[in-house]
């Protein structure tokens, strides 16, 4: 099957924070599901959730997925949730269909265009110092695809913190959990065409660097 911006899956977590007036628990059990998705709390915010594809459902992009999109950003805004500096939008994609080398080859290509990326997406410090760290040299080049396989089965025998460790603009723990890689550089929004093109700008960098091409792909 031929690899397309339409036919890798993807799944999208959107932060945002309520009025003090809301209470944001309460927020949370009453729309906890939503046409297959969930709204959960999130540790980095205050009076806040997250919404995201409910049981690891994964998305496609098209018609149909975007329109689901829109309804949790209508629910957000019909509430007056807002986004704050500590919000991200964090977009995971799919390595089902991707081999090991290849996965490796795309975090290689982030690391070596991470700082452009980090300026073309405007990431606010407090993220990159938090929950968007950068990775680092030591960690992409111990990658092989025998650690790939172990992260996968959730093993913990690697101790570097990139296996350990949501929190980096990219995110390789989430393969142990999702089978994804997750991008955390995006900063929050309730903008559905921000979300639609983090979601494609994420998409076109996997499909562009998975052979080892070394693409930056424009914002």
């Amino acid at each position: 099957m031929k690899r397309s911006l339409d036919s890798i899956r993807f799944a999208v977590e959107i932060e945002c924070e309520f009025p003090e007036v809301k209470d944001s628990y309460q927020l949370i059990e009453k729309n906890r599901l939503i046409r297959g998705w969930e709204m959960d709390f999130d540790g980095s915010l205050e009076n806040g959730a997250e919404y995201r594809p409910k049981n690891k459902n994964k998305l496609y992009y098209n018609e149909d997925c975007i329109d689901q999109i829109k309804e949790i950003i209508g629910l957000i805004k019909a509430h007056k949730g807002h986004i704050r500096p500590t919000c991200g939008s964090h977009v995971h994609i799919d390595m089902k269909n991707f081999k090991n080398q290849e996965i490796i080859n795309i975090v290689k290509a982030f690391y070596q265009h991470q700082d452009k990326i980090y300026k073309d997406f405007k990431v606010i410090k407090s993220r990159e110092n938090c929950n968007a760290k950068k990775l680092n040299k030591r960690m992409v080049n111990s990658l092989t695809p025998a650690k790939i396989t172990a992260i996968k089965r959730g093993r913990s025998a690697f101790k570097e913190d990139m296996f350990q460790d949501r929190d980096f603009g990219l995110n390789l723990y989430s393969l142990s959990v999702h089978n994804s890689l997750e991008f955390r550089i995006f900063n929050g929004t309730i903008q559905v065409r921000n979300i639609k093109s983090n979601v494609k700008w994420a998409i076109e960098f996997c499909l562009a660097n998975a052979k080892g091409n070394g693409k930056r792909r424009n914002k």
